[in-house]
């Protein structure tokens, strides 16, 4: 999940950088060409900056940043001169995949705020790509791997110490135990063993030596045939 959250933040960047260079443009400027350099360094002054942050966290959470924002999102790249737009492009993309800022971008994705509106606006793509995931064996065989390993194994039985983890257990069978047919089956399992335990042990002699005397019986009439 965290990888598919920086990942995706490419997203909230494009969104400032898109806010960006569309100011630019309005202040007269818009015959300044960036640098790919100087872009680079914008992406983490902004990604640095709470000016940024919030731009981010506003975008994400208005609700013009779905469908309507998403299309007026797209027009101003379009109407942005191609090359500052593939700047922004390999920018974004450096910026997020380039391990010297892979720091400073996890330290934004843990502040709450930011992360909650992110994973809110992201949450529709996430579930589909889970979706997509869960059908291809690779993945499926990954998954398995991963549930079988030591590490997985001692956080799972760790989890069923908790105080938690026990209290969500008493009250599923709680619940199950209002189920009408299993409280029969669980009735009829104990009928079944208290009378194995109420028959008394002479009996279970009785008939255990009866069985064993009818088969030596016919087993030396076979030998007297013979």
């Amino acid at each position: 999940m965290k990888r598919a959250i920086i990942r995706n933040s490419g997203i909230a960047l494009g969104l400032i950088l898109v806010l960006t260079a569309c100011g630019s443009e309005q202040s007269g400027s818009s015959s300044q060409q960036f640098s790919y350099k100087e872009m680079k360094t914008m992406v983490v002054d902004i990604l640095k900056s709470e000016e940024g942050k919030k731009a981010v966290e506003e975008a994400i959470s208005s609700p013009s940043s779905g469908g309507g924002g998403g299309g007026g999102g797209t027009m101003s790249m379009k109407m942005m001169p191609m090359q500052t737009n593939e700047q922004i492009k390999m920018a974004v993309k450096d910026t997020i995949t380039a391990p010297e800022y892979k720091k400073e971008i996890e330290k934004i994705m843990k502040d709450p705020q930011f992360a909650g509106d992110f994973a809110k606006a992201i949450s529709s793509q996430n579930k589909q790509l889970h979706l997509q995931l869960i059908k291809d064996p690779t993945y499926q065989k990954s998954v398995s791997e991963i549930m079988k390993s030591p590490e997985m194994m001692k956080m799972f039985l760790d989890l069923t110490k908790t105080p938690d983890y026990r209290k969500q257990t008493a009250t599923v069978m709680q619940e199950t135990m209002q189920n009408p047919l299993f409280r029969m089956e669980v009735l009829s399992l104990l009928k079944t063993v208290v009378q194995e335990e109420l028959q008394p042990k002479s009996e279970k002699k009785q008939d255990s030596k009866g069985s064993d005397g009818e088969g030596e019986g016919q087993q030396s009439g076979k030998e007297g045939e013979s």
